[in-house]
């Protein structure tokens, strides 16, 4: 399992997408209740795949609400190495 501070790394992508930086993440931050706007969440979402090198289907996304949830969707596709 990759080891490294989700929320930290979370919270920079949040800042280099909206500018809007954000403190006391944890799994069970709702993401809705974070006021980014749709184009700012797609954003988000391309800035994370990007940056870890994986690719999430939209439908994966979906179900999503927490950043824990997040969290593990974004270890599961580093773990199985999805291309870009």
């Amino acid at each position: 399992m990759l080891h490294f501070d989700f929320y930290a790394f979370f919270s920079q992508a949040a800042f280099e997408v909206s500018g809007k930086r954000f403190e006391n993440l944890n799994k069970a931050t709702v993401i809705s209740d974070l006021g980014l706007d749709s184009v700012a969440l797609i954003e988000l979402v391309g800035y994370l795949e990007e940056k870890l090198r994986i690719r999430i289907p939209d439908e994966e996304l979906a179900g999503v609400q927490t950043l824990g949830d997040l969290d593990g969707l974004v270890r599961r596709f580093i773990a199985v190495g999805e291309p870009p």
